[in-house]
């Protein structure tokens, strides 16, 4: 495989080497937007356990014969397993078969790029303009799979302990690799289920500070902070006008929207959080077309 090779195809994929960060809900919503404009929007389903087929209603597709796993190693025609949902995102469901696909590309040629060749770039070919990826929680063939068959990827975060530390290791044993052979944009790094303001210290504050601090480049622009903002606010003799309210926050609608099936803009169009979502559905139009 070399750089020359590739093109990033219009897309994204939505990634963390861990679960438990919302990349499902990410992945979910950004579609939503896309599909939104008018965008014919194919949204991959790529983590084993299938928490987002299921979640949206399709616990007989993830059980089906004919599967995800089929095209991506068999070439069977991956449009023939899309599912149309009552919001106007493709689906493409994952499978209860997924795990034995893993083990099976560590035996295939050319595995890492059977995801891009046999489904990402037909459905590009046939006429769908987007595509969006909820990868593989945990490192793997389909989790490199994701990055490279679009190579553009969104990293969610959420505060917890060691969540920076998680988003080193990737760089290192994942998106540098990539970005050095084939080429990976790293379109966000998206802080995720924040709660709390930035006036306190605790671990929603950390998260939100070490990425502005040290990855600044990539945090998207509702959460981007001026890093002297945190040193005003530690400064008992200066006042802030208004605490900032940065990331992706914590809300009841995105939640009980995904549980129900939905993205957030069906549950409760008003919901403060959706022109976050539509800022990472900017970044996926502009780069795709860059």
């Amino acid at each position: 495989m070399s750089a020359d090779e590739f093109e990033g195809l219009p897309g994204a994929a939505v990634s963390l080497l861990k679960g438990g960060v919302g990349k499902s809900t990410i992945a979910l919503n950004i579609a939503d937007r896309l599909a939104a404009r008018g965008h014919e929007t194919v949204l991959i389903d790529l983590d084993k356990d299938g928490h987002m087929t299921t979640q949206l209603g399709y616990d007989d597709a993830y059980d089906r014969d004919i599967n995800l796993g089929d095209a991506l190693i068999n070439g069977e025609d991956p449009e023939d397993l899309l599912i149309e949902t009552d919001f106007g995102v493709h689906l493409l469901p994952s499978s209860n078969d997924l795990e034995n696909v893993e083990t099976r590309l560590k035996d295939e040629r050319f595995a890492d790029v059977k995801l891009r060749r046999n489904v990402v770039d037909p459905l590009i070919q046939n006429g769908y303009d987007y595509v969006i990826i909820d990868a593989a929680g945990g490192r793997g063939k389909l989790s490199d799979n994701a990055l490279i068959a679009v190579q553009r990827v969104i990293v969610p975060l959420i505060p917890r302990a060691g969540s920076i530390n998680g988003l080193n290791k990737m760089i290192e044993r994942q998106i540098s690799p990539i970005r050095q052979n084939i080429g990976l944009d790293i379109l966000a790094v998206t802080p995720n289920i924040i709660r709390e303001t930035m006036g306190q210290h605790n671990e929603h504050r950390t998260l939100v500070e070490n990425l502005n601090r040290e990855f600044g480049a990539f945090v998207p622009e509702y959460a981007r902070i001026d890093p002297e903002i945190f040193d005003t606010l530690d400064d008992s003799d200066q006042t802030v006008e208004s605490i900032p309210k940065p990331g992706i926050r914590e809300r009841t609608a995105i939640s009980r929207a995904f549980k129900q099936g939905m993205p957030v803009s069906e549950f409760d169009e008003d919901c403060d959080q959706i022109p976050n979502f539509d800022h990472l559905a900017d970044l996926v139009e502009e780069h795709s077309h860059a």
